[in-house]
């Protein structure tokens, strides 16, 4: 039996003069995009978990095993999930026509 995508939620935070629903559709743009970028809406929450974990266990090595680690699997999880949220990022964030700063703008997901 497949169980369904645990839930979670995108809130697009540091965004100043947009509308409700300007920010709901940039919202629901970053969402799709991140979905699309990892493999769908059931590994977001995976993904995510295993890039902090890789983001963790490399952060305690020291210099030389940090560089030995470079080709591993832990520096491949990374890259997927900033490669995904880098898209998603530029995919919600493109359509916006603001003469505001966007440099402040994240996506926060929670569960």
């Amino acid at each position: 039996m497949i169980e369904p995508p645990q839930p979670y939620t995108v809130k697009m935070v540091g965004a100043t003069g947009l509308s409700t629903d300007e920010r709901s559709a940039a919202e629901l743009r970053f969402r799709m995009a991140l979905e699309f970028g990892v493999g769908g809406p059931e590994c977001v929450l995976p993904t995510l978990q295993a890039c902090m974990l890789a983001r963790s266990l490399i952060e305690g090595l020291p210099a030389r095993e940090r560089t030995d680690a470079e080709s591993g699997a832990e520096l491949e999880v990374i890259a997927l999930w900033e490669n995904a949220e880098g898209r998603a990022i530029m995919t919600a964030l493109k359509p916006l026509n603001t003469s505001g700063n966007m440099d402040e703008v994240r996506f926060v997901i929670s569960v």
